[in-house]
């Protein structure tokens, strides 16, 4: 009598719809991270602007919108690319070059008309978080600070870059990005940092503006709504002196809604009566007055 075979050959793992899903979500996921941070460094960073980002980031009809200005189509929003890549890295002109561009003298092109750097802008992602609305699209949510150095020149340049710093000097912008951003989750900070200047002590000229964009994503990964949101309170403090302003105003605020509070309370609060003791006493009251009888 011959036994039973019992050689068990491997079998191919089944692949429930289920995981399929789950894979698409996460690399339908990863993709808005990417696109988000390319949007941000676009914006706010030192890339080049160009239109075939824009082409290939937004719908045909998306919209810009932050404190300040609307944009509803996507030449304005090119437009507002290349204005935001001019002020990162904005020069102050030579005296002669001034001259000769009122008078509308040509130069040669020789001569360099810029005389020092006035302003240099770049962006840090911190956090990068996406969620599900209600329509069935999906919105990514990126909080990042805008750095703003005035007169980067006078601040110290190390001769090597550090080793901690997370955007690697001669490497493309996107190559940086797909390196720095997280394969399987996105709670990890994401940080770009400047590689060339030295902060410390620190300066007050270096300026820094938290900012959260909000980016919406139509069935295509296409952006249709972009927006950043500034908070109030961190645009004043970007005018020197108004930090120290608003930590002693707002304390006194507070202070004197708490003042507020307390008096409003004293002029409202009325002597407190028990129900059982008001009859007794109107009983005693009456009680100790007798008729007189003649």
């Amino acid at each position: 009598m011959t036994a039973p075979n019992s050689v068990s050959f491997p079998t191919v793992p089944s692949w429930t719809p289920s995981q399929s899903s789950a894979d698409s979500a996460s690399a339908l996921s990863l993709a808005h991270h990417r696109t988000a941070a390319d949007v941000c460094e676009l914006f706010y960073g030192e890339s080049p602007p160009a239109w075939q980002a824009v082409e290939r980031f937004y719908d045909a009809h998306a919209t810009y919108e932050n404190p300040f200005l609307t944009a509803t189509s996507k030449d304005t929003i090119s437009d507002i690319h290349a204005l935001a890549h001019t002020l990162s890295k904005l020069d102050v002109p030579k005296p002669w070059a001034v001259l000769l561009a009122i008078f509308r003298i040509s130069a040669g092109s020789s001569q360099g008309s810029s005389w020092f750097r006035g302003l240099s802008m770049w962006n840090e992602v911190n956090n990068i978080s996406e969620c599900d609305t209600f329509d069935g699209h999906k919105r990514t949510m990126v909080e990042h600070t805008l750095h703003i150095l005035i007169l980067p020149g006078l601040h110290s340049t190390p001769q090597t870059a550090s080793t901690s710093s997370n955007h690697l000097p001669g490497v493309p912008v996107e190559s940086a990005l797909s390196l720095l951003l997280p394969e399987t989750t996105n709670h990890r900070p994401l940080q770009f940092e400047h590689p060339n200047v030295s902060f410390w002590p620190p300066s007050p000229l270096h300026l820094k503006l938290p900012i959260i964009t909000r980016l919406s994503f139509n069935d295509a990964g296409k952006i249709t709504h972009h927006r950043d949101f500034w908070d109030v309170k961190d645009l004043l403090g970007l005018v020197p002196g108004m930090t120290l302003v608003q930590w002693i105003s707002s304390r006194i605020a507070a202070q004197s809604i708490r003042g507020l509070v307390r008096v409003g309370r004293a002029f409202l609060r009325s002597p407190p009566q028990d129900e059982e003791a008001g009859p007794l006493e109107s009983r005693a009251g009456g009680g100790g007055k007798r008729p007189s009888h003649d």
